[in-house]
């Protein structure tokens, strides 16, 4: 005797299929018992969701009637999983269900079963429409009323209830997009998200001449050994080359939104050298570092790691001698002025004329010095005028 197609497979109470579908009285072959073909974990997500289906709690029964197709990856699941959908008044998740069982159950499920499904998704159908979603980012999940429908880019229209709707697009680093939407039956509406990353970027890359071991620095932070590829925030950024015995190179650059960026920078040696330019008077001897290097005047590139013995000499000219540094790639100026020596032998005359000459002041004393030490003895009258000894006074 024929035995009904779904009544193994729907057996908890109130479901309310017969309003949904007209089922074909009898399937060509028995189906099997869906239950006992369950394993145990998907069995009891079943008899649970039997259980919340007969209370009403439709929400509680399709959590589930899910998670027991998501155990057993069991096809003829979904067929609950559509009738829950639609008592929920979830149309378009109804007809996603019937028709992923079409899919997936097409070598398990028989004639009659594919027939009651495509009668189920025809009684629904009046109720969803279609959207065509486009993005600017792929891999972004779609949410429908926050019920995800699926990741971009989508390969046909997205299946949508008749009515008022919120549309959200989201991907990790980039801003939400959302839209509020009123989509209608017979028709297919285009939406469209653009969305904006959480920190606008572009791709830069950087190489290096001259040194095969560069490090690369943006606004001073490290960011590994050139060459280097990465995405850098759209702003105005310092990149920086830097290597052990080279002189640094950077160049500041104002990186675009989505524009990718090639920058090269060459590195050249370090220069520790300098020029020196002396001089001193006609005639000197101008040594450096103890080489006489040149006579008068003197200009040569010297080494700026440390400073050099500067020595000007030239006869009956004191010695000069200084020490000099010379910086990078600059020219350091240095003008000697000698002074006279001062000779010694004039101390020794000079010492021996006042020894004369203060001879002859104690010769002098001795010599005119009076013999008479006596006293003169009289008065002075002024006015008068009185001889003595033929003296006058």
């Amino acid at each position: 005797m024929p035995t009904p197609s779904r009544s193994r497979t729907l057996a908890w109470p109130l479901l309310l299929a017969a309003a949904l579908v007209a089922p074909s009285a009898f399937a060509d072959t028995p189906a099997p018992d869906l239950r006992t073909s369950l394993s145990d974990q998907a069995r009891r997500a079943w008899d649970a969701a039997k259980q919340l289906a007969g209370a009403s709690d439709y929400k509680g029964a399709l959590v589930e009637f899910q998670r027991a197709y998501e155990l057993s990856h069991n096809p003829r699941v979904l067929y609950n999983v559509g009738v829950t959908e639609k008592l929920l008044t979830h149309y378009a998740r109804a007809v996603d269900a019937w028709d992923k069982e079409i899919h997936e159950g097409a070598s398990q499920i028989s004639a009659s079963e594919v027939q009651e499904l495509k009668n189920a998704i025809a009684i629904v159908q009046q109720f969803v429409t279609t959207v065509q979603v486009t993005a600017n980012e792929d891999d972004a999940t779609l949410l429908v009323d926050d019920y995800t429908a699926g990741k971009t880019p989508f390969a046909a229209p997205v299946r949508i209830d008749v009515g008022k709707h919120v549309l959200k697009l989201t991907k990790p680093g980039f801003v939400d997009g959302v839209q509020n939407v009123d989509v209608a039956s017979g028709t297919t509406t285009p939406i469209t998200f653009k969305l904006d990353p959480t920190s606008k970027t572009a791709l830069v890359s950087v190489s290096v001449g001259g040194v095969t071991n560069a490090t690369i620095y943006v606004d001073g932070r490290d960011v590994g050994p050139a060459p280097f590829k990465g995405a850098i925030s759209a702003e105005r950024h310092t990149i920086e080359a830097r290597s052990p015995g080279f002189v640094a190179v950077s160049e500041t650059v104002d990186v675009q939104y989505k524009q990718p960026m090639s920058l090269v920078l060459t590195l050249s040696q370090e220069r520790h050298f300098g020029r020196l330019h002396v001089v001193a008077p006609d005639g000197a001897d101008i040594l450096l570092d103890g080489k006489e290097v040149g006579g008068g005047t003197y200009e040569g590139v010297v080494t700026s790691t440390g400073g050099h013995q500067l020595v000007v000499r030239k006869n009956g000219y004191q010695t000069y001698s200084t020490e000099v540094f010379v910086a990078d790639d600059q020219t350091r100026d240095v003008n000697v002025p000698l002074n006279h020596e001062v000779s010694t032998n004039w101390v020794a005359w000079g010492v021996g004329t006042l020894v004369v000459v203060t001879g002859g002041i104690v010769a002098g004393y001795f010599i005119f010095k009076p013999t008479d030490a006596n006293p003169f003895v009289g008065d002075i009258t002024p006015g008068i005028t009185t001889a003595h000894h033929g003296i006058r006074f």
